[in-house]
């Protein structure tokens, strides 16, 4: 029985106590604690699908995917400063998976700007929703993009696998890292920079003087040292 289940489950055991029948009219009237705890079963369900409740089963499917690999990183909140963009989940190993969560309470409003900014940093991004939203998603959504159903008992659908990204922009990439990391990129790549550089010089210099694919690589490699979010 999913949460919400369980939680409508037990406010309806107690749902009707204190109603009574009126002996003239025949018609059941309901006490006022009664007509509050169906406000409140409203409400629950009402307020049940949202990010939060969506997000903390997502965590545990995706490391339930991945059991044997210390490899794998979940970063949440993730953040592209060009173009300014924040993902719920990205999956880092040997390549980046962004999932973006769009529950009942949400609307689709904001993959408008989402959508460029994902599909220039993530080589896979899947859009984690609603049947509410399935739709609408369908025609939104770039066509490589995956498409993952979050249902009430807490399970979830891949009803589109993501495809490859083939549009990296390593730029963006590299932006999203800071300073320190940008130099620790340049050491492993063997390419000296000077520690006073602007981080826009670090980048330029780091995109003219190594191979993308490599490149992409390294940037993964040190966003997997950072401390997942709690």
């Amino acid at each position: 029985m999913s949460l919400v289940a369980a939680n409508l489950a037990s406010v309806s055991q107690h749902s009707f106590h204190g109603s009574q029948t009126n002996p003239c009219t025949g018609v059941l009237s309901v006490s006022s604690s009664v007509a509050n705890t169906l406000n409140l079963m409203t409400e629950i369900s009402a307020a049940a699908i949202n990010d939060a409740f969506i997000r903390a089963p997502l965590l545990q499917w995706l490391r339930a995917l991945h059991p044997d690999s210390l490899d794998a990183k979940l970063l949440e909140e993730f953040k592209m400063p060009r173009p300014s963009a924040r993902i719920d989940v990205a999956l880092v190993n040997g390549e980046m998976t962004g999932f973006e969560i769009k529950s009942d309470r949400d609307t689709l409003t904001r993959l408008s700007l989402q959508i460029p900014a994902f599909s220039k940093f993530f080589d896979h991004v899947s859009l984690v929703t609603t049947t509410k939203h399935l739709a609408e998603a369908r025609v939104k959504i770039p066509r490589w993009w995956g498409i993952i159903i979050f249902r009430e008992d807490g399970s979830f659908d891949v009803t589109r696998s993501p495809k490859r990204n083939t549009k990296i922009d390593a730029a963006s990439l590299l932006f999203a890292l800071s300073k320190a990391e940008l130099a620790s990129v340049a050491r492993a790549a063997g390419i000296s920079i000077p520690s006073a550089s602007k981080k826009d010089a670090m980048v330029e210099t780091l995109v003219l003087s190594v191979q993308q694919p490599l490149l992409c690589k390294l940037a993964r490699e040190v966003i997997k040292l950072r401390i997942p979010s709690a």
